[in-house]
């Protein structure tokens, strides 16, 4: 089901059949574009030049609403995070391992109702059953997120999460999935967005 009339829409596709892309940025990694999948594995140096940022897959639009959705292979990474950001982030999934003695010591979703900063952390969510990495570890898992207006609804693999929150209903600008060890592998990216 469309959350847009077509005459609002902007689509992008992305079946990384070709290196380049409109709207597309690959950065912070050697990232291949082969047989129809986007792959990076982290390395070290390169986390550590960019402050403790791994990899990065960014789509450049700007939008209100949208459905975005793509599938993603994670292997032995130490998170994976997919974020919406606007003035500054909007919107983050953050798929992580499970540890001890943090305030935050497993996946969640952070929102923020207005611009983040060092002030502004976001209201963090951790609904039951939310997968952690290990859940997904080597698996292809398909990622979808549908937001009009203030709502939203996110879907990794088997897992469905219904929100309403201020964020969803921000401007923004841009989608991005990044990681932090290990390697992922990306296909089939679509995004319909609207104004």
């Amino acid at each position: 089901m469309s959350l847009f009339s077509p005459l609002s829409a902007d689509t992008v596709e992305d079946s990384f059949s070709e290196a380049k892309l409109n709207d597309r940025a690959l950065l912070r990694g050697d990232w291949k574009i082969e047989n129809n999948i986007a792959f990076c594995k982290a390395d070290p140096e390169l986390y550590k030049k960019y402050n403790n940022h791994g990899p990065i897959i960014r789509y450049g639009k700007e939008f209100k609403d949208i459905s975005v959705e793509f599938e993603m292979k994670a292997v032995d990474c130490q998170r994976v995070v997919f974020t919406l950001n606007g003035e500054g982030h909007v919107f983050r999934v953050c798929i992580m391992e499970n540890s001890t003695g943090k305030k935050y010591a497993s996946s969640r979703i952070i929102a923020w109702a207005t611009q983040s900063s060092k002030e502004n952390k976001g209201e963090t969510v951790q609904p039951d059953g939310f997968p952690n990495i290990a859940d997904i570890n080597s698996k292809w898992v398909k990622v979808k997120l549908d937001v009009k207006g203030n709502s939203g609804t996110l879907s990794i693999g088997d897992f469905t999460y219904k929100m309403e929150h201020d964020c969803l209903a921000r401007d923004k600008k841009e989608v991005t999935l990044s990681f932090a060890s290990g390697e992922l592998s990306m296909r089939n990216f679509k995004m319909v967005s609207s104004e």
